[in-house]
C-alpha cells in the first residue's frame, strides 16, 4: 500500500498522471461516494449525513476528485468513535464549488493541524494506513486548481474543506 501511495504521489507531483477534465455532476459523484462508504459508517453506528442544496456541475477530473473525497470521508468515519456523526456537504457559488467533511471524531491537536497534509504524517500511531492519504488529497485538489484545509478541535472533531473552480482555465 505504501509503495502504491508513493508512486501515485510522485506521479501526481511530476504531473505524469494527466488530468481528464470534463463536465462532472458532483452531486451524483458524491452521492455515489456516500452510498459506497455507508456500510463502513453503519458498522460503527455512525450517522453519515449528506447535504447538497442543489445539483452542482463543474469541470473536474471525476476519478481523481472522487479519490480525494473518498479519502476524506473514509478518514472521517475511521476517526469518529461509535455513535458519532459525519456530515458531508456540497455547495457552490458562481465561480467555486465548496465541499466539506465534518466529523465528531478525535480531532487534531492545534499545533499539528498544518502538518496533516504532509507526507507520512500519522497523528494517531494506532491508525492503519500509510500517512500519505491527505498528502495525495492535497496534490489532487491543487492540480485541479483548488485549495484544501482543515479546522479541528482535539476531542471534538474535525472539518476538512476544499474549494474548486467550477470552470478550468485553459492552461491546465
Amino acid at each position: 500500500a505504501i509503495i502504491n501511495d508513493l508512486l501515485t504521489l510522485v506521479k501526481l507531483d511530476q504531473k505524469e498522471i494527466p488530468l481528464n477534465f470534463k463536465e462532472t455532476n458532483l452531486t451524483q459523484m458524491m452521492t455515489d461516494i456516500i452510498k459506497r462508504l455507508q456500510p463502513m459508517a453503519d458498522a460503527k453506528h455512525i450517522s453519515l449525513q449528506w447535504d447538497a442544496s442543489k445539483e452542482i456541475h463543474a469541470e473536474a477530473d471525476e476519478m481523481k476528485l472522487s479519490l480525494a473525497i473518498s479519502n476524506l470521508v473514509d478518514n472521517a468515519v475511521k476517526y469518529t468513535p461509535e455513535e458519532g456523526t459525519v456530515k458531508v456537504s456540497l455547495d457552490a457559488d458562481h465561480q467555486n464549488v465548496f465541499i466539506s467533511v465534518a466529523d465528531t471524531g478525535i480531532g487534531i491537536p492545534e499545533d499539528k493541524i498544518n502538518e496533516v497534509f504532509e507526507r507520512f504524517v500519522k497523528l494517531n500511531t494506532f491508525a492503519k494506513g500509510t500517512g500519505l492519504g491527505l498528502a495525495i488529497c492535497r496534490v489532487i485538489v491543487e492540480r485541479l486548481g483548488g485549495t484544501i484545509g482543515a479546522d479541528s478541535k482535539e476531542g471534538e472533531g474535525s472539518c476538512f474543506w476544499l474549494r474548486l473552480p467550477i470552470t478550468q482555465k485553459s492552461n491546465n
